[in-house]
């Protein structure tokens, strides 16, 4: 079976413009897909999903807070375009099964696709999902709020497959999407791919029943991914509804409730308040509060992943977002001893959705004192990159003492994040330091340093790793063919001629380093 070219056509175009996860940097591969669309297409569109090989992921354990963490894959690229692909080819199917929006019960992720390449309706949102809860509220006594624990790395695949199979998936796609989830998974029955856009609704699958069921108990209750928030009369109520929520999610799919989050709130007064947090912004200052009603004003205040081009900002936007007003911002969030991690978190995602770039000297300056926003600086500093345009020689020193820390050097997603900054901009130069690091760390990270030898044309030490391509992994390969580009025309048509066939994506990036 094979994927329309329509289907794959957006699929690209929706990953050249918001990128394969919310939590990795955008690889460089879908730049060079999306500029050489109509040769990709060509190849894609005449692949059947039957005898298709899934490539190789990546996963990194990526820091919430000071003590928890969730563990992110990033998918191999073609992967990610036949997915996407299908969800947005099928993904209508699933919808059909799930609650009507209009019933104001089911809030995450509804299918919808955009003209702007998103996947999801913007309208039906997490400000959507806490406003209805707070009109709720005002009917009720009780409130009990549950969270699944750990959810996407315990959905069950065979419930997966029997709900595609309700859904009217063509049997191929069923057989291909868990075959997907196995590879990633490494053969456990349980685990979905966390970060990527398109399996959010696969999630939304597999809660379908739950949803049916929390009806057949007549519970009234809003849901979002998996915070469920039940209303009732009485305590008594409230404890009986967790019991069967919990043999509920047991039953149905072997899930289980985070102890830590579940609660009842007996004072409806201090509910709503909660309701409010969520829904209303709460700057430090009237100069957030400026920034908060421009990012609002774009389109984006109703949904905290979607992003914007800054060039989107007007000059007059613009003198809400200078260095002295950002930093001002921080300094407020880390001011005394009790530091407001949570809200400083909270307006690093603000700021990058914008990719506003006044905030990266202080993020890198007092990288210390935010380490327990550690992992939002990195996002914040991935999305600023591209817009950074100070002193880069002074800021790469700081980065480079950086990832010398102990602190740093814990967690590959840090040190991911900022090797990026290097790989993004060629007026950062430093590849001498990088490429002495190059030994001694692992190969995501060399994959980085190969990147940024490339935007930085060290054609001489590229060379000098010809030998050591077949011992590279699949990522770190791909990289190195993108950085042959840069070598005479001979000698790089000579050595990508010995490079084998039998993976599309080398094949799109031998084609495009030989053209280059």
């Amino acid at each position: 079976m094979k994927l329309s070219e329509e289907s794959l056509s957006w699929a690209i175009d929706h990953l050249n413009k918001f990128g394969d996860t919310d939590l990795f940097p955008k690889p460089l591969e879908f730049n060079i897909i999306g500029d050489n669309k109509g040769d990709v297409l060509a190849k894609l569109k005449d692949v059947d999903l039957s005898s298709y090989k899934f490539g190789s992921t990546r996963r990194f354990v990526v820091p919430k807070d000071t003590i928890s963490y969730r563990t992110a894959t990033q998918l191999d690229p073609i992967d990610s375009i036949f997915l996407t692909a299908i969800i947005y080819e099928y993904g209508q199917k699933i919808e059909n099964n799930r609650i009507e929006p209009t019933e104001n019960k089911v809030f995450s992720y509804r299918f919808n696709p955009q003209d702007d390449y998103s996947l999801y309706d913007p309208d039906i949102s997490w400000i959507t999902f806490w406003e209805n809860c707070k009109t709720k509220a005002e009917q009720y006594e009780y409130a009990v709020y549950l969270d699944i624990a750990d959810f996407y790395n315990q959905i069950y695949h065979h419930t997966v497959e029997n709900q595609l199979i309700a859904a009217g998936f063509p049997n191929q796609v069923i057989k291909w999407l868990i075959g997907l989830f196995e590879s990633v998974t490494a053969k456990v029955s349980r685990g979905i791919p966390v970060g990527s856009h398109s399996t959010h609704l696969i999630a939304e699958l597999v809660m379908i029943e739950i949803d049916n069921s929390m009806l057949l108990k007549d519970f009234d209750f809003c849901r979002y991914v998996d915070d469920i928030i039940v209303f009732c009369r009485t305590e008594e109520e409230a404890r009986i509804i967790i019991y069967k929520m919990a043999d509920l999610l047991d039953k149905q799919q072997r899930l289980m409730l985070q102890k830590q989050k579940t609660k009842i709130y007996s004072d409806m007064a201090i509910f709503t308040n909660h309701c409010n947090e969520m829904i209303q912004d709460q700057p430090i200052n009237s100069q957030e509060e400026e920034i908060l009603k421009i990012i609002k004003g774009k389109g984006l205040g109703r949904n905290p992943y979607e992003h914007i081009n800054i060039q989107e900002l007007n000059d007059n936007d613009l003198k809400y977002f200078t260095t002295e007003i950002i930093e001002n911002i921080f300094k407020e969030y880390l001011k005394g001893n009790d530091a407001n991690y949570t809200r400083l978190r909270w307006f690093l995602r603000r700021l990058s959705q914008v990719g506003i770039a006044t905030g990266v000297d202080f993020c890198i300056h007092n990288m210390q004192k935010m380490i327990p926003a550690l992992s939002d600086v990195c996002h914040y500093l991935i999305s600023a990159s591209e817009n950074y345009q100070a002193d880069w020689k002074l800021l790469g020193d700081i980065v480079i003492d950086r990832l010398g820390s102990d602190l740093i050097k814990s967690n590959e997603y840090f040190q991911l994040s900022l090797l990026n900054l290097f790989s993004k901009n060629k007026d950062l130069n430093h590849i001498i330091k990088l490429i002495n690091m190059y030994q001694n760390v692992s190969p995501s990270l060399r994959r980085k340093i190969i990147l940024t030898a490339y935007i930085n044309k060290s054609a001489s030490w590229i060379r000098e790793l010809k030998e050591s391509y077949k011992t590279m992994d699949i990522w770190t390969q791909r990289s190195f063919i993108i950085a042959i580009s840069c070598l005479p025309k001979d000698e790089k048509k000579f050595f990508l001629g010995d490079i084998p066939n039998d993976d599309i994506l080398n094949n799109i990036l031998k084609q495009w380093a030989k053209n280059t």
